[in-house]
């Protein structure tokens, strides 16, 4: 079993598969996801119209677009 933190280090820098990401509120599922698309972008040098990330609400997705721009 891993822990917490680490199934979160994995959900961020392991990129050679996809992910679902399931979790209660107010556990950093926004933080994850923003992490992992910026290593997508940084490091794995995906191109921005290859990513996709579904939520379920727009604050959520206003959320993600202002970390992930800063």
């Amino acid at each position: 079993m891993t822990s917490d933190a680490g199934a979160r280090r994995d959900a961020v820098v392991r990129t050679d598969e996809n992910i679902v990401l399931r979790a209660s509120a107010g556990t950093g599922k926004t933080t994850v996801l923003v992490e992992r698309m910026a290593v997508l972008l940084l490091r794995d040098r995906l191109d921005p119209e290859q990513l996709v990330a579904i939520t379920f609400t727009e604050m959520a997705a206003a959320e993600m677009k202002t970390r992930l721009r800063r």
